[in-house]
């Protein structure tokens, strides 16, 4: 059994400076809009929504970190595509393939346009990640554009017993 827990793509619009575009005009007076599964926010929003990827990228990346100074580039980025997957496998081997299946079936639609890939993979103390689940997540990141930049970190969360989360940032200007 899987969930896929949320999915949220931010696009930065460009506005030439002086002009005003339908959707710049639509965000001042709506703050947020939805065209086709596209959230557009305002640069406040997009800050704050930047900046809660980083806090959980390196907050939840204690045994293979992720640092902050790293992650700034997330600000200078044009396009953000935030995905979370969370299986509820019963054992160890079946997690990681019911994650991989579900990451293939809601990956982002132009996968090597993205420039930088960012995984935080999660589990619990008591059932950590196997050596032999990382290869699962190799045919997930073959499928980005040889160029990107990929990274990833590595935690633990109570909340997860036998469970295994995967974030997935993926982000391009």
């Amino acid at each position: 059994m899987f969930i896929l827990q949320q999915e949220m793509k931010i696009v930065m619009p460009k506005i030439e400076q002086g002009k005003r575009s339908t959707v710049s005009k639509y965000m001042e007076t709506n703050r947020i809009c939805l065209f086709n599964e596209v959230c557009c926010l305002c640069d406040t929003d997009i800050k704050a929504e930047i900046d809660e990827i980083i806090w959980q990228m390196t907050h939840g990346s204690q045994i293979v970190p992720l640092k902050i100074e790293d992650l700034q580039y997330l600000y200078e980025e044009n396009v953000i595509e935030k995905r979370r997957f969370c299986s509820f496998a019963d054992n160890k081997d079946e997690r990681m393939e019911s994650v991989v299946r579900e990451m293939k079936k809601h990956e982002p639609v132009d996968k090597n346009s993205y420039e930088h890939v960012l995984f935080l993979i999660q589990t619990s103390k008591d059932h950590p990640l196997m050596m032999s689940e990382l290869q699962g997540l190799n045919d997930v990141i073959e499928g980005f554009s040889p160029k990107a930049e990929i990274r990833w970190g590595l935690g633990t969360n109570v909340d997860l017993w036998n469970r295994l989360f995967i974030m997935l940032v993926c982000s391009k200007k």
